[in-house]
């Protein structure tokens, strides 16, 4: 069977181990030094190839990012598998303006709660991910659902490309601007946001959380698009090319090494993926950011992406599948031989 001379990668403008071995080009490095070169599904001028991003329609392509759109994309037919997970956690916080009556999650009961919603033809991403935001919330402070009016920031299509002004500016990602907005016109009382993002409406806005959900202990409430993300690639390249997809996973464990003892460069590395500042990269991931990068298919990673797809079916975003057949554990233990055969470049030059 003929080997691909080109491999596909795409991550999601949040913290990745792919985002900081690509940010280093220690993911092109080692590939090359086998022969294959390694392209950016975002950095292509075909909107086509830019939508596998979300759909996984390209060959020979790995993801690594928020877990909605794989979810989607395997509801839809698409034959991937989830060969490794990462775990970021990040404060997911309810905001209200400076200005609010609104202090604790108590408060919420009668609320008008944001939910944005795009015209795009693939999934709704944003909205899914606030609704469990939201509903999380309303779990937390025991308040039904119907006790809230969930209200429709209405936005357009949406599109990821790396060399766009909104992927350098996490301000201007669509659907904070519709949250941002929705407060600060006083269209709604309260939004969901997380990470880097949240952070960045604190600091621009002045807006007042009333609740992290990251701050619950157990993991599966923290359970959202961006917790876990599973690193997804085409069934037939998992099992007709295993070295070449534990080799990208190897990188990824090496990046994760390293990343233990080199916290400002992956800080500043995080900034440079989300389009965020180093404040808010610190703000919306924590001090131990760098500590978070190890791929695994641990019980509770696995678990918790289970109970996401479990939300998106029952709330209609996505068609259901069969979830087990979709984990694949073989390319990760492949991996964990190859791992010390990684060369890292030692000069940090970005991307």
């Amino acid at each position: 069977m003929t080997e691909p001379t080109t491999i596909w990668y795409t991550r999601c403008p949040v913290p990745t181990t792919s985002g900081i071995a690509q940010h280093f080009r220690w993911l092109h490095g080692e590939f090359a030094r086998h022969g294959l070169a390694l392209e950016s599904i975002r950095a292509a001028q075909d909107k086509a190839v830019r939508l596998s991003h979300f759909d996984h329609s390209h060959e020979n392509q790995f993801r690594e990012g928020g877990n909605v759109p794989p979810l989607w994309a395997k509801g839809e037919g698409r034959d991937t598998v989830v060969v490794g997970i990462t775990w970021v956690d990040e404060e997911q916080l309810i905001l209200v303006r400076e200005d609010s009556p609104l202090h604790t999650v108590a408060d919420l009961r009668g609320a008008r709660l944001g939910l944005p919603k795009h015209d795009s033809q693939i999934v709704d991403i944003g909205r899914a991910e606030d609704l469990r935001g939201l509903l999380t919330a309303l779990k937390i402070g025991g308040i039904g659902r119907d006790e809230v009016t969930f209200v429709d920031l209405h936005g357009g299509d949406f599109d990821l490309r790396e060399d766009s002004a909104a992927e350098r500016d996490v301000g201007a990602s669509p659907k904070l601007r519709l949250n941002a907005q929705g407060l600060l016109e006083g269209k709604v009382d309260a939004v969901y946001a997380k990470g880097a993002f949240s952070a960045t409406l604190i600091e621009r806005h002045g807006f007042r959380p009333i609740l992290d959900i990251n701050e619950q202990k157990d993991p599966l409430l923290r359970v959202n698009a961006g917790t876990p993300r599973p690193i997804t690639v085409n069934r037939d390249l998992a099992q007709n090319h295993p070295q070449i997809v534990a080799r990208y996973l190897a990188v990824l464990q090496k990046t994760a090494q390293w990343a233990r003892t080199h916290h400002d460069e992956v800080v500043q590395a995080i900034a440079a993926e989300t389009g965020a500042t180093q404040a808010a990269v610190e703000r919306g991931f924590g001090p131990h950011v760098h500590e978070r990068f190890t791929v695994t298919l641990s019980d509770i990673s696995v678990a918790g992406l289970r109970a996401q797809k479990d939300y998106l079916v029952a709330e209609g975003f996505i068609q259901d599948f069969d979830f087990d057949s979709w984990i694949d554990p073989a390319p990760l233990r492949l991996a964990e031989t190859l791992v010390e055969q990684v060369q890292l470049s030692a000069d940090l030059q970005p991307a």
